[in-house]
């Protein structure tokens, strides 16, 4: 006797999608309207200190903050240089050169030429500035405008530079106040040094960038 052998097991299988197709079918559909500011859960917008919650936050995803004022920044990058003990720094934003050039005097450290992308491996500590940063979060958020990437990637030790101004309460005031920032080549969402678990599930700190990230929080 010859000829196909039933499917006993695709038998059953179709069997049972028959029966819950039957089921979904018979079951209501309920329509629900769902107000626009109910779609997105805003939890810094409760928050009465941007500075505050963005500061708390930042902490707890292992960034480290210092605060300041504006007349104290000098002497705090000094503080943070002296306190690594680093040799070369790399400084790749115009308006703060100025101001690293005297902490870094201050703390005996040197500070490389801004015009050597190679330089940057040799670099040990990495100054920037932001475009904003995320409340939320405890996020810096760094676009390339007007700066090099290997700025805040490349050195093992991210020095960055907030101004209480520049704080957001969201990820959705980003997108929808900053498309200068969103816009640009490239633009990076920093929480929290850089980790990887890519390798037998073991997390290791500092692979695909810093291992260390100390804020500024000025204001």
């Amino acid at each position: 006797m010859t000829g196909p052998i039933p499917n006993a097991r695709s038998a059953s299988v179709d069997a049972l999608l028959a029966r819950v197709r039957d089921a979904v079918r018979a079951q209501p559909v309920t329509v629900r309207e769902v107000p626009s500011h109910a779609m997105v859960r805003r939890v810094a917008r409760d928050s009465a200190n941007l500075a505050d919650l963005f500061a708390t936050k930042a902490a707890t995803v292992g960034m480290r903050v210092t605060r300041t004022d504006d007349t104290g920044l000098d002497a705090a990058l000094t503080q943070l240089l002296e306190k690594r003990g680093k040799t070369v720094v790399a400084v790749r934003d115009a308006l703060l050169t100025t101001r690293a050039t005297t902490a870094v005097n201050a703390a005996g450290a040197r500070l490389a030429a801004n015009d050597n992308d190679d330089l940057l491996f040799d670099c040990e500590v990495g100054i920037t500035d932001v475009d904003c940063a995320i409340a939320e979060s405890g996020s810096l958020v760094i676009s390339t405008n007007g700066r090099i990437r290997n700025a805040w990637i490349t050195p093992p030790i991210h020095i960055a530079i907030v101004r209480a101004d520049q704080i957001l309460p969201d990820l959705v005031d980003l997108f929808e106040l900053r498309a200068d920032t969103i816009n640009a080549a490239s633009t990076t969402i920093i929480t929290g040094p850089s980790k990887t678990a890519d390798i037998e599930g073991v997390l290791v700190t500092g692979v695909h960038g810093p291992a260390a990230v100390e804020i500024v929080l000025v204001g």
